[in-house]
């Protein structure tokens, strides 16, 4: 299963929704090309910016579906309420780590450029010192991202309440320590969203 992340920057959150997912419109010319929407994320900053999280089969769907004359049309109609061109993300392999809580208020993703992504999977994975700093912080890491063009790119995604809870763990000493190994990560991940979803 891939993933593609695309982001939006909106005029009108709400007047956007209705048209595209409301109505069903988007929904079904994915469908056609079976490419399943799974989730917005709303920007915690900006409410008018989202990135729609989609999955397919295969990379190809993506591009099938890209290169709809409708999607096309729809992008560029200015009564559409976006401000500019959907702007891809990236394209990804997903391994679940934990499952989703609903009640988590935030998710948190957080940008890994590694030098070697199977060394430091091999670690993170099964790390009882990842966790125990996870839980002292009522954070979970639920979801992991590995870019298909650059695989040892990756976005970490957590799951907590708050960015004061998100902040306490990503600055704990001990994790800034391990971040400035040159030995695993090119440079020191970093925080890209802060988001809430919005189920498809």
């Amino acid at each position: 299963m891939y993933q593609l992340n695309n982001s939006v920057k909106l005029v009108d959150y709400d007047k956007w929704y209705q048209k595209a997912w409301a109505s069903g419109f988007l929904k079904n010319i994915q469908a056609e090309y079976d490419v399943t929407p799974v989730r917005i994320l709303r920007d915690d900053d900006d409410p008018n910016h989202v990135i729609v999280v989609l999955t397919a089969q295969s990379l190809k769907a993506f591009d099938n579906l890209l290169s709809d004359p409708r999607i096309h049309e729809f992008v560029a109609d200015k009564n559409n309420f976006l401000v500019e061109t959907p702007k891809p993300l990236g394209r990804y392999t997903a391994t679940e780590i934990n499952d989703v809580n609903p009640e988590a208020k935030y998710g948190f993703h957080t940008q890994h450029r590694l030098v070697d992504y199977n060394q430091w999977f091999s670690i993170f994975k099964d790390s009882t010192f990842r966790k125990e700093i996870e839980e002292a912080n009522g954070l979970r890491c639920v979801r992991i991202l590995r870019e298909t063009e650059n695989q040892n790119n990756a976005v970490v995604i957590f799951q907590g309440p708050s960015q004061d809870a998100y902040d306490a763990m990503h600055n704990d000493p001990r994790v800034q320590e391990r971040f400035n190994d040159k030995s695993i990560f090119i440079e020191p991940p970093k925080c890209v969203g802060r988001f809430t979803p919005v189920n498809l």
